[in-house]
């Protein structure tokens, strides 16, 4: 009687460690801007990452048959064109700080599957 106790005790404990370690490396999604996006695109790979920027003005492009998005994001020096399919969210515009999450396709885009918008400057004056 002993020994399934221990042995579903085991159980429990490996699939509570599991989780915890799950949780902890979905936790440890981190961000990078685009020039960190490029630096490190060799080691990125297939993996899904998030990469802030700021919407280039004039590169915004909205196909509501189709519901695809596409534009570009820059950072300093470097542009990275983002594909997103899915409903345009009703804040994002051009020269908006924005994350996008997603993988980088071999076609030369980032595929997003999440955009994030940053909250605009006349909210943050109503905190302080």
């Amino acid at each position: 009687m002993k020994k399934k106790y221990v042995i579903g005790g085991v159980i429990v404990l490996a699939a509570v460690i599991y989780l915890v370690i799950v949780i902890l490396q979905n936790m440890g999604s981190y961000y990078q801007g685009v020039s960190e996006f490029y630096e490190d695109i060799e080691k990125i790979g297939d993996n899904n990452v998030r990469v802030a920027g700021t919407v280039v003005n004039g590169s915004v492009a909205w196909d509501a048959e189709k519901v695809k998005l596409s534009f570009i994001i820059t950072e300093g020096d470097q542009n990275l064109p983002v594909l997103y399919n899915g409903a345009q969210p009703s804040n994002f515009k051009e020269g908006s700080a924005i994350l996008v999450e997603g993988k980088y396709g071999s076609d030369g885009m980032f595929h997003a599957s999440q955009l994030i918008l940053r909250c605009s400057s006349k909210y943050e004056a109503l905190l302080e």
